[in-house]
């Protein structure tokens, strides 16, 4: 992903990975900051997540940088970088590059491996290794990262899965200017229990390639733009095992798409710690796949939204963006719709050992598991991490999501694109403690649980995750 070398384990919800993230420097001479999910830099791991992102509908935003912010830009945490300084991987030194790595191995317990009602309960075995590469020089940036991730259910092997990631990217000053790229690969799967999925009985595999170009103006100026444009490329070359299929693979090539996105960023420093932002950005979906007999799927998006940017270094940290956008159809036969737009994120730390967190989402869904016309989301997660001891880190996390599917055309009921109207809703939370024994090692215990429904499926279901983890850093 854009703009980190070497991420910290992947936090465990049922059998998703999700990479935790790390705010920017907005500008040279501010002590970095926090804001929401963070983005690592080089060989900072961070001492604990301050919680794990559930099952997200936005699968893009576990990987690439929050909206209206540059691209190739590397990203720091300087609470979590106070709080664990003894115990920062300190990675190698190669030249001018660093060079980071991590192996965590974790083995645990769920008693639905299959994220569907009535699933089968299995022991968990964990591998995930990461690498990272980035230079220190100091002007300019550049680094490459790769991370793999397989997960074995010994007693239902039908859901074992191996992901990996691949980037490249950096940033170069040109003045007081900055040009940011970035370019990414992932190798994911889609399970029953991510919002806007449907029922399979094992895992989906797909490709996403993006490729991003910003261009800051004015970096270091009380005023700048932020143009960006980037592409996303998903492919579905594997067919989707339903239960009502009895086996059969059911082919999932329509949903291959590109998505191309450009914005456009203002951000007005009118005090040290405070901004006002305001962004337009437009979206086109291009499906390159399409089905004989039927109309194209292709569409356009508008979004306009503005907010507001502050940070009071190691007590409160806030960033809202919000406003409309409004998707329309290049065909009448689906019907155009809008919805408020909402990225928000707020950060609060009473002592110098806690801290309180709130993301929340809001938006139509332009990630890999839309449908047809799509659906709207919501996305809300409270977490708090305390400091116990010097060496050990609590945290917990709640989590609450929901999607809001529109029918399916009339003419387009009983096919492949059919989409049932109604809600999806996911509750979850979790608990987890981490050992930091030394800048090498550390032990990560996590609970996590969470109750939903699919969609094709009838009730909700609960799933309970109990994992024990040791990670070892450069």
């Amino acid at each position: 992903p854009a703009g980190y070398a070497a991420p910290p384990p992947p936090a465990f919800v049922g059998d998703h990975t999700v990479t935790i993230r790390f705010p920017v420097m907005s500008r040279p001479h501010r002590p970095a900051r926090r804001t929401g999910m963070c983005r690592i830099v080089g060989a900072v791991a961070c001492a604990a997540p301050l919680f794990p992102t559930h099952a997200s509908a936005q699968v893009l935003s576990q990987y690439f940088p929050e909206i209206g912010r540059g691209v190739g830009e590397t990203w720091v945490d300087s609470e979590q970088i106070r709080i664990s300084r003894e115990f920062q991987p300190q990675g190698l030194h190669l030249g001018g590059f660093k060079l980071n790595g991590d192996l965590n191995e974790g083995v645990g317990y769920i008693d639905n491996a299959n994220r569907l009602p009535g699933g089968g309960q299995s022991a968990i075995i964990s591998t995930v290794a990461q690498v990272g590469l980035i230079s220190d020089w100091s002007v300019d940036r550049l680094y490459a990262n790769a991370s793999v991730s397989d997960l074995r259910y010994p007693s239902e092997g039908s859901q074992n899965q191996t992901t990996w990631t691949a980037a490249i990217g950096g940033y170069h000053d040109i003045a007081n200017d900055r040009l940011g790229f970035d370019y990414s690969h992932l190798n994911l799967v889609q399970t029953p229990n991510t919002l806007g999925s449907f029922a399979t009985i094992q895992p989906v595999k797909y490709q996403v390639d993006r490729a991003a170009l910003s261009y800051t103006v004015a970096r270091d100026g009380r005023f700048s733009l932020i143009p960006e444009g980037n592409i996303t490329n998903f492919s579905f070359d594997q067919g989707a095992r339903l239960p009502s299929a009895i086996g059969i693979a059911v082919p999932q090539t329509y949903r291959n798409r590109a998505v191309i996105l450009e914005s456009l960023t203002g951000r007005y420093h009118w005090t040290e710690a405070a901004s006002a932002l305001i962004m337009l950005r437009g979206t086109e979906i291009r499906y390159t796949h399409g089905l004989a007999g039927y109309p194209g799927r292709d569409s356009n998006g508008l979004a306009l939204m503005a907010g507001i940017d502050y940070s009071a270094i190691h007590l409160i940290d806030l960033r809202v963006l919000a406003g409309y956008q409004r998707r329309f159809y290049r065909n009448a036969a689906y019907p155009d719709y809008g919805t408020p737009i909402v990225e928000a994120q707020a950060s609060w730390a009473p002592s110098r050992l806690t801290r309180l967190q709130l993301d929340v989402q809001h938006g139509i869904e332009d990630s890999a598991f839309e449908n047809v016309a799509g659906f709207t989301y919501t996305n809300l997660q409270l977490g708090i991490s305390h400091q116990y001891q010097r060496d050990i880190i609590l945290s917990g996390h709640f989590t609450f999501q929901k999607g809001e599917y529109q029918n399916t055309p009339t003419h387009l009921v009983g096919s492949i694109l059919t989409q049932a109207g109604g809600d999806q809703t996911i509750f979850g939370g979790g608990l987890s403690a981490q050992w930091l024994m030394n800048r090498h090692l550390r032990l990560n215990l996590n609970y996590d649980i969470s109750n939903q429904n699919v969609l094709g499926t009838t009730g909700k279901f609960t799933v309970n995750t109990v994992m024990i983890r040791v990670d070892v850093n450069l």
